[in-house]
This record gives structure tokens, C-alpha cells and sequence, in this order.
């Protein structure tokens, strides 16, 4: 299966890593440098920015498996269903770590920089936009199981417009997301934890039935 791995890994980089380095490195620069001081600009890179180009990948491998007939041909392996169905999910969870260590540079920098924010709470910052990222994959990668590549395209395109409204809502009314807080901050964190838990529980199900619906 570490094959199957492998050759995700290398369609994300030769498909679309070189196309998304750059923005990348200008939104990392313009939320660092020209927004850095303002207290959205953390949130914005973390919760919004990165969770919405890292979750991308499985429609981008989607495209790539229609284009190049990908799925097809692994299907001539010696793999189970289950395995190749297995290494998309990790195959995609995997460039998360790219992510991360660019979540991980961005805080500690900003956090460096201009201290904004306690420790504690750029520590929050980085465990929410890690938990968004994963939940916003696992939806992606079920999604394009199960519909064609214009289904994924879309359902994607909606999922990050609905993302970017409620944030912008959020902005404008300037809401401290302290004051939305009724339960204690480890019970929050222990239910979000355990959404994106289900949630993959849930997307992997639903995906290996797709799939094997699709071999029929």
C-alpha cells in the first residue's frame, strides 16, 4: 500500500504543488508583513487560508485520476478495494504535514513579531486550524469518491464560499469567540476532537461503498 502512497504523493507535487507554492508564499508574506499587525491576520492564514488549500488535494488527485485514467490502472495492482481506498485517505492526511509546518513557521513568527496573542491562545489558533484542515480533507476526499470531478469541484468551491462567509461574518461583527464559549475549553476541544473523528469514520464508510459501487 506504501506504493499507492507513494504515487499520490508524487501526482500532488508534479500536478499542482509548483502552481501552489507561490500563493502560498504571498499570503504567508502579506498576512506576516502587511497584515501582521492587525489581530485577524493569524486567524485568517490558520483557520481559513491553509485548511482550504491543503484540503484541495483530493480533488486535484480526483482530476488527475480522470484525466490519466489513475484509478484504472491501480486497480490492476495487487490491492485490495479496501487498501486503495486506505491510501487516499493517508495519502491525503499525509500533505497535511506541509500544513502544518507552515502553520507552525507562521505562528511562531508572528508570535515573535508582534505577540499578539498568549502562547496558550496561538496554541489553540494552530489546534483549530489542524482540526479544520482534517475535517474539511476527510469531507473532500469522500466527495470525490463519490461524485465525478465537477461534483467535487463544486461541492468544494461551495464548502470554502460558505467557510469564507461565516469568517467574514465573523469579522465584521466582531465577535470574541470567548463570548460564544458555554462549555469549558477542554470539553469544546474533546467535541471537536471527536467531530472530525466521526467524521472520518463516516467518510471512509461512506467512500468504500462508493467504490465499490463504482468496480460493479
Amino acid at each position: 500500500m506504501s506504493g499507492l502512497i507513494y504515487r499520490d504523493i508524487i501526482t500532488q507535487i508534479r500536478y499542482s504543488f509548483l502552481s501552489k507554492i507561490i500563493p502560498d508564499i504571498l499570503f504567508f508574506l502579506m498576512f506576516l508583513v502587511l497584515l501582521g499587525k492587525y489581530r485577524f491576520s493569524p486567524l485568517s492564514m490558520v483557520l481559513l487560508y491553509l485548511p482550504t488549500q491543503t484540503s484541495v488535494i483530493p480533488i486535484t488527485l480526483k482530476d488527475a485520476d480522470t484525466n490519466y485514467k489513475g484509478r484504472m490502472h491501480s486497480m490492476t495492482f495487487p490491492f485490495s478495494k479496501r487498501e486503495l481506498v486506505l491510501s487516499r485517505y493517508l495519502s491525503c492526511c499525509l500533505y497535511q504535514l506541509y500544513g502544518i509546518g507552515v502553520m507552525i513557521l507562521f505562528l511562531a513568527l508572528h508570535f515573535l513579531i508582534y505577540r499578539t496573542y498568549s502562547p496558550a491562545v496561538y496554541l489553540g489558533i494552530f489546534a483549530g486550524g489542524l482540526l479544520i484542515s482534517l475535517f474539511m480533507t476527510l469531507i473532500n476526499v469522500m466527495v470525490s469518491f463519490v461524485g465525478n470531478i465537477n461534483i467535487s469541484t463544486i461541492f468544494y468551491i461551495v464548502f470554502v464560499l460558505l467557510a469564507a462567509a461565516a469568517y467574514i461574518l465573523y469579522l465584521f461583527l466582531d465577535i470574541d469567540p470567548l463570548d460564544l464559549l458555554i462549555l469549558p475549553l477542554p470539553l469544546l476541544w474533546g467535541i471537536a476532537v471527536g467531530i472530525v473523528a466521526v467524521t472520518g469514520i463516516i467518510s471512509y464508510s461512506v467512500s468504500m461503498k462508493a467504490f465499490i459501487r463504482s468496480c460493479r
